[in-house]
């Protein structure tokens, strides 16, 4: 069975059919750093309810050292119970840009400044059932100024060729959504991958 759409407008890249409406939400968990609510949504004579993550923005940085070497960070991540491969990477405060959210974490995590920041893209990383967008830049020009984490973060920074980094994504080696997607966006642009 296939249903017909009319898309009405286009809301920060979401085509938004706006027969669908909510008619129902609540919360039901509070944490830390994200919330969970219920919703319930109608849509012409149906009714269904969903879980959603509501998660604020973030902000990825692939950072060049020079044209040929990336840092990447070696973080344990507690949910998947040990270390993983992955770019820069933190949740925007309040009231804060974006760019300056990529450029306080890139510092944070690395202790690296970029005096050249690029805007690559803007990701929903999970649109099933999490509202988080996450701004992917490219930093360059870096100037050390010493690492400053997080108290709960476990981190130490890995310099690495720029083609061994798309190589082990390749491999499987780097799973990490945000950095794959980070990883290869530049590959594409600096021209290591080739569209044909």
């Amino acid at each position: 069975m296939s249903a017909s759409i009319t898309l009405n407008k286009v809301k920060r890249g979401v085509f938004v059919e706006s027969e669908v409406r909510v008619v129902d939400e609540k919360t039901v968990f509070q944490g830390l750093r994200f919330s969970v609510v219920r919703r319930r949504y109608q849509y012409k004579e149906r009714s269904f309810a969903r879980d959603i993550v509501l998660f604020p923005e973030s902000s990825v940085v692939v950072p060049f050292l020079n044209e040929s070497e990336i840092i990447l960070i070696r973080q344990f991540r507690a949910p998947l119970g040990g270390y993983i491969l992955e770019l820069p990477a933190g949740v925007v405060d309040k009231g804060e840009k974006p760019e300056d959210t990529a450029r306080r974490e890139l510092v944070e995590e690395t202790g690296y400044y970029p005096r050249k920041l690029t805007k690559l893209t803007t990701v929903y990383p999970v649109p099933g059932y999490s509202t988080e967008i996450m701004h992917i830049y490219e930093a360059e020009d870096l100037e050390f100024k010493g690492a400053k984490p997080e108290p709960y973060e476990l981190i130490e920074t890995v310099k690495v060729e720029f083609r061994e980094a798309l190589n082990q994504v390749f491999r499987g080696e780097i799973r990490d959504a945000k950095s794959v997607i980070g990883i290869m966006i530049s590959g594409l642009k600096r021209g290591f991958i080739r569209v044909k």
